[in-house]
């Protein structure tokens, strides 16, 4: 029989198969040392598989890894019952991505332990988390005009799958793949650049400077050994520079940028295939480790500058915390979130402080949200969305709506016969999602969505791993917001303002504007842009325009370049203006 979501059920006394055996990416991580004849009862706090394993997902449900070049065969019971049954692992691929995935749904709830040849290898403790949100449901725009779905462009050739991308303060698209070298899109001329690095720049970590360019960290060296270099990729000559290196490689690291315009970096492999758990922030001239607060994390950990100027993790393990970068580094416990393992979920900033978690897992619909300004933060579900999702990407809009494209319904790790089309909108004020217009193309395991200056999203990517379909080609999507009426239009507006600071926007439009947003550059990779951050600015109207004031704190706006757009009643963003703020 079947479960939830496609997996399979075991039955007391009965030996059952898993439904599906699927692969996994390179998820929590590459191989770890052998595995202990006696582990511990629950989850590893790192998230980190060893070679054979479990992972907890919600209900009753669990998924069994095998990163090993072999098939295995396994026996599984359920501790305090009589429920036992068999699985049979596949071989995991051995590349990206590296582990082979089981679904298994028991009958009884209770700890599940994992058998091989009679020594147990794995045990994982049923958490009795609930599978979705009990109360709001999405909003499904069965039919509609583009003013309530938007619409899809027809897709156009990229020279590579795009599964970097990263907005450039030009006004440009600078964007890497597995193969081939880095290219940067015109979306005016539709014109591609070659812009050759030295390295590999596949998995590795970025983030934008207060200058405006582009450090780059880590790379490839094989799948799961990563490169320790750093370079620098100026948008104004269209050249990349070589930076002192990182202590060591990394291979899918997060790199956040910090109030003081430092950047940190997390997690990846190394040159060894080794997890890296000291984090190491970059100061300009050299990289700093923060050798008190060594953790080893699953693969682009999903963080996020905080209000209070600490790093949020927030994911993909269900413990999250706050990461001092003063001295030689700490970690704070924040609490954990409502829903278990989000891997390959995206997570978005909405709201200064306040985080959207969305989808991930194997697989959920679900999403939950946290307010980093309250004095004791705690996860809360919000709506879910109408699909199943893990490879989404979530991407803040300029009316603060946040934007979910691509992704796969699929319990396994990439299944791309249950690719999702439909986008889907959340809208803070209400918690709910309503279902937009479907793209053309299936976008699953590296596929990006990056938010331009005109208000629309490039699609792309999807592929360049796992045996799956290499999409050489990208979608445009246009809100709704495109097709509520002409556009107000910014004539005038600073290249750089001060925190704080007051600052005029010139547009004839001025009696109409109700709103003014301001959104960072986006860096996008792996089901999460790190650099995205939305914030509502305050103004007044003149005769001629409008008096603005820049956010007040690099907590809230780290320094760097900013996306300025200016809306009118009916929601209906300009073509943004790009201010830098120091």
């Amino acid at each position: 029989m079947w479960g939830e979501n496609g997996f399979a059920k075991a039955y007391v006394g009965t030996l059952c198969f898993g439904a599906a055996v699927l692969l996994t990416a390179c998820l929590d991580g590459s191989q770890s040392p052998p595995a202990r004849p006696d582990p511990p009862s629950v989850d590893d706090p790192d998230g980190i598989l060893k070679p054979v394993d479990l992972v907890y997902i919600c209900g009753n449900k669990f998924l069994a890894t095998n990163g090993t070049p072999s098939v295995v065969h396994v026996t599984y019971r359920v501790t305090d019952t009589r429920e036992t049954g068999g699985l049979t692992l596949r071989e995991g691929p051995g590349g990206d991505p590296g582990y082979s995935e089981t679904e298994l749904e028991t009958a009884n709830a209770g700890t599940v332990e994992l058998y091989q040849d009679d020594v147990r290898v794995a045990s994982r403790a049923n958490e009795n988390l609930p599978c979705g949100a009990p109360a709001i449901s999405a909003a499904a725009a069965v039919v509609g005009n583009e003013a309530t779905m938007g619409r899809w462009s027809a897709p156009f050739a990229w020279p590579i799958v795009g599964l970097h991308v990263h907005l450039l303060r030009t006004g440009k698209v600078l964007g890497w793949g597995k193969f081939g070298p880095p290219y940067v899109w015109d979306p005016s001329a539709k014109t591609f650049t070659a812009v050759p690095s030295a390295d590999r720049l596949f998995c590795s970590g970025h983030t934008f400077l207060s200058d405006g360019k582009l450090l780059v960290n880590g790379g490839h060296i094989s799948d799961n050994h990563g490169l320790p270099d750093a370079n620098l990729f100026d948008p104004a000559t269209m050249t990349w520079s070589a930076r002192p290196s990182m202590a060591r490689g990394r291979w899918y690291p997060t790199t956040t940028t910090l109030a003081n315009g430092e950047a940190l970096t997390m997690a990846g492999a190394d040159q060894d295939r080794i997890h890296v758990g000291v984090p190491e922030v970059w100061t300009g001239s050299r990289w700093r480790a923060l050798s008190s607060a060594a953790r080893v994390l699953p693969y682009y950990p999903r963080t996020f500058l905080a209000p209070n100027g600490q790093v949020f993790y927030a994911g993909e393990n269900r413990a999250t915390s706050y990461l001092s970068t003063s001295g030689t580094g700490k970690w704070t416990s924040v609490g954990s979130r409502r829903y278990g393992t989000r891997d390959y979920g995206s997570a978005v900033m909405y709201q200064p402080g306040r985080i959207l978690y969305a989808g991930g897992g194997r697989t959920t619909k679900t999403a939950e949200i946290i307010d980093l300004n309250q004095a004791t933060p705690t996860w809360q579900w919000t709506g879910s969305m109408a699909y199943a999702r893990r490879h989404l990407n979530a991407t803040v809009l300029p009316t603060g709506q946040v934007l979910v494209t691509g992704g796969t319904s699929g319990t396994g790790f990439s299944d791309e016969g249950r690719a999702v089309h439909a986008a889907e909108l959340w809208d803070p004020t209400t918690g709910n999602w309503t279902t937009l217009a479907s793209n053309s193309v299936v976008r699953v395991y590296h596929s990006t969505s990056l938010l331009l200056k005109d208000g629309r999203v490039l699609h792309t990517g999807s592929g360049d791993a796992g045996g799956s379909t290499d999409h050489l080609d990208a979608e445009i999507f246009s809100p709704p917001y495109l097709f509520k009426g002409a556009r107000p239009k910014i004539s005038s507006a600073p290249s750089s303002v001060g925190y704080g600071q007051s600052f005029f926007v010139g547009t004839v439009n001025a009696a109409t504007i109700a709103r003014v947003t301001w959104i960072r550059l986006g860096s996008v990779t792996h089901a999460f842009d790190s650099n995205q951050r939305f914030i509502e600015l305050p103004f007044v109207r003149t005769t001629e325009g409008l008096n603005v004031t820049a956010p007040g704190n690099p907590t809230l706006a780290p320094p760097g370049h900013y996306l300025v757009f200016i809306l009118n009643g009916n929601g209906v963003p300009s073509v943004a203006r790009v201010v830098r703020i120091r």
